[in-house]
């Protein structure tokens, strides 16, 4: 079994179904709503433990019912909540999410606890960096806590996993930090430096030179790329499936990218468990119920005639 310390934000996401996402000035009447947990570390830390990694996670929740009801689902679903702190200071992150009829969502996050995780935070978790296989973090904390966390996991031997979603500056020394960096085509837009007059594979070549192991760029329904340091690049497909609320679909990608890579898998066979993964993170609604199990992960695998997927 491998081990993953996921770092990262947990909100409960307050989720209306809608015909579009409202333009400025609109009001759209909608449909369902729901509620259910959310947060990129959280639902992230979810799918690792779902696909049958030990999985710990580090963050803040308020002590309020969103952060009690947060942390029972995770334990419930077998995620270690030992270095997750409960903060008087701020309330539970929430995200207010619309999602159209064709799974397109718009979400707007008010942070919360998130802010509160600090340097600290990494210094209390060494131990679960020295006895994890990977550390696995996204952007929705502090900018000073992921970049100290990433230099600490890496100094305990973990391997380091980014999503560097939603973007924002890296100075250059934790580029070399980096073991595997997982970016939509925005995203890599922003950190090449806006060129969207340069291909992707220019603007990818750019960022494995600043030191990154392997790069994933992730292109929704069209699959995706992965950039190799010193080996051979290539693309991988998308799964065909009706989306419902892709809401939490890249975060179930970063999680099957890392527990695959984790369990030895090579890098094309974890990209496509992680497509896999992503997919079926589609077909429900709520970033949480739509974290899939790893059963289910084999099964669409499987009816691709990947039986080597198999547990």
């Amino acid at each position: 079994m491998s081990a993953v310390a996921v770092v990262g934000s947990l909100n409960i996401d307050l989720v209306i179904r809608a015909p579009h996402c409202p333009h400025k000035g609109e009001t759209v009447i909608g449909g369902a709503f729901g509620m259910a947990g959310g947060g990129k570390g959280s639902n992230q830390a979810l799918a690792a433990a779902r696909l049958s990694a030990k999985s710990h996670i580090i963050g803040c929740v308020g002590s309020d019912d969103f952060g009690r009801r947060l942390k029972s689902v995770l334990t419930e679903n077998g995620v270690d909540c030992s270095q997750l702190q409960t903060r008087n200071e701020a309330p539970t992150g929430t995200a207010v999410i619309t999602v159209t009829d064709e799974g397109d969502n718009s979400i707007v996050i008010s942070q919360g606890a998130n802010t509160l995780l600090d340097d600290g935070a990494m210094t209390r978790a060494a131990e679960i960096f020295e006895t994890s296989d990977a550390a696995l973090f996204q952007m929705e904390s502090p900018a000073q806590t992921v970049i100290a966390g990433l230099k600490l996991s890496r100094r305990h031997g973990c391997r380091t996993f980014l999503s560097a979603e939603p973007p924002y500056s890296l100075p250059k020394e934790v580029w070399g930090n980096i073991d595997y960096l997982i970016l939509n085509e925005k995203a890599l837009n922003f950190y090449a430096g806006h060129k969207q007059h340069k291909s992707i594979d220019s603007m990818a070549d750019e960022i494995i030179g600043r030191g990154v192991k392997c790069l994933a760029v992730t292109r929704s329904s069209k699959g995706g790329m992965i950039f190799v340091k010193g080996g051979d690049n290539f693309t991988f497909d998308a799964f065909n499936i009706r989306s419902v609320d892709n809401t939490g679909a890249r975060d179930a990608f970063c999680a099957g990218l890392c527990v695959g890579l984790c369990e030895g898998m090579p890098i094309r066979r974890a990209a496509k468990f992680a497509s896999a993964c992503g997919a079926l993170a589609c077909t429900k609604i709520g970033a949480h119920p739509s974290m899939p199990w790893r059963h289910q992960v084999s099964a669409l695998l499987g009816e691709a005639g990947d039986d080597e997927y198999e547990l």
